[in-house]
């Protein structure tokens, strides 16, 4: 789909003009198929890479619709504080070019933060929406946003979930996410009751402008691989992943220990914690970040040029998540994403990215350097052994030494063929059981003759 222009919607000039003026010209794709259902008040289910407008592609109709002789009409639902205040720092900078008063815009994290403001839009959490309703009249509501709504649905909040039973049954709820896969779809628009699909995922894995390197480390120390990674590459905003916390801490220490200086961010941290590291972040004279995949997620943090996995999460999706961090905002971004080729953990799940479409190159690195090879990266099986195979080849040496015998009887290599053939079949039974099971079905209703 070809880009458009904001003025080609059926935007009010105002918003059109203050678009203008923070610097938004031309419509995401993400925006671009949101817009015209959202601006007629349909509800709709938004699915776009980390990075690429998902935000405006909401408030942009939330504010242009907004009708000041009324009270709340829009809620935005959001699953982290962070993301709550870069929501609310776009819709004021939208907002500060129109006439609508200063009470326009609340977030509500906390019991703190109610009082008897009248506001047209509230930012909050699901677990403070109860307390939204019991506050706020909320006859006039035209919107029920929820932003990164697989962070919300899927993480255990399915009793307060129940609150939106009206909103649902007026068909105002949209969803936006990430990363939901077919079957996750399906339940939303089931629960959620919405029949507009705005999926730009297929086109676009990641932000277009990000590439993506495959670091082979060898037998480079990791922690040293890192170090010559950042030396060489000298990026001005870089974030580094870790997978797990035991992993996070580990490298803060030894970032410590060498002198490096780098902030943390992880979602254990206290909410002040987190707000002080991403503002000191953005200052010109920080230039590393190390995180869990909190970070990965719903935060937007400006001139990120160069994002480092250290190791790849169990869940190939927060990869996407982690490589949106760079290349936002038409910028140009790099995705490292550190193996060695001994790990059979890592060997599979860069398989997996391949599989998923995501195209890089090839960089092998060695205590002199970096060397990027030529060409778009072929995954090679790298010579090791297949741990399948091996297993079974295993199982039919056990098998054998069974049917041997001192004395060499009649029928012998039958046996033994027969031997052969029936841990093959079990063998093989055990896969197609895997594979059921993975697609979503029942291994137990798949029988054996």
């Amino acid at each position: 789909m070809d880009s458009l222009k904001f003025s080609s919607f059926n935007l009010n000039k105002e918003v059109i003009s203050s678009l203008t003026q923070c610097g938004f010209t031309t419509a995401s794709q993400i925006q671009s198929k949101c817009l015209p259902p959202l601006l007629k008040g349909e509800n709709i289910l938004g699915l776009a890479p980390t990075g690429t407008g998902k935000t405006l592609a909401y408030l942009v109709p939330i504010i242009n619709n907004l009708e000041p002789d009324k009270h709340l009409q829009a809620i935005i639902i959001v699953p982290t504080i962070a993301l709550m205040d870069q929501i609310r720092e776009v819709a004021n900078d939208l907002l500060s070019n129109l006439s609508f008063p200063t009470n326009t815009l609340k977030v509500i994290k906390n019991k703190k933060d109610y009082n008897r403001s009248d506001p047209s839009i509230i930012i909050t959490t699901l677990s403070q929406l109860k307390e939204v309703y019991s506050h706020y009249a909320v006859n006039n509501l035209k919107y029920l946003i929820i932003d990164e709504g697989d962070m919300i649905t899927f993480d255990g909040f399915n009793q307060e979930l129940s609150i939106l039973k009206n909103p649902i049954n007026k068909g105002i709820v949209s969803f936006f996410s990430a990363s939901l896969n077919i079957q996750d779809i399906t339940k939303i628009k089931r629960f959620f009751k919405i029949k507009n699909v705005v999926d730009v995922r297929s086109s676009l894995i990641t932000a277009e402008n990000v590439k993506h390197h495959f670091v082979n480390i060898r037998s480079v120390d990791k922690f040293q691989a890192l170090k010559i990674m950042l030396k060489e590459l000298n990026p001005y905003k870089a974030i580094i992943f870790c997978s797990s916390k035991k992993e996070l801490y580990s490298l803060d220490s030894k970032l410590k220990k060498d002198g490096i200086d780098h902030l943390l961010i992880s979602g254990d941290l206290d909410k002040r914690e987190i707000k002080q590291a991403l503002k000191n972040f953005a200052d010109p004279k920080s230039h590393l970040l190390i995180g869990s995949d909190y970070a990965s997620r719903g935060l937007d943090i400006p001139d990120v040029d160069c994002v480092i996995s250290y190791d790849l999460p169990s869940k190939t999706e927060y990869y996407f998540h982690r490589a949106g961090r760079s290349g936002r905002f038409n910028r140009e971004g790099d995705s490292y994403i550190i193996y060695s080729e001994d790990d059979n953990i890592s060997v599979e799940n860069i398989k997996t990215l391949l599989r998923r479409g995501v195209n890089g190159d090839l960089i092998i690195l060695s205590k002199n350097g970096l060397k990027t090879s030529n060409g778009p990266y072929v995954f090679k099986n790298l010579g090791k052994k297949d741990q399948s195979n091996e297993k079974l080849q295993k199982q039919i040496r056990h098998a054998v030494m069974k049917t041997k015998s001192d004395k060499v009887k009649p029928g012998y290599k039958k046996k033994v063929k027969k031997a052969v053939e029936k841990v093959k079949l079990k063998h093989r039974m055990k896969i197609v059981r895997t594979n059921i099971a993975k697609s979503g079905g029942n291994a137990q209703d798949y029988h054996e003759d």
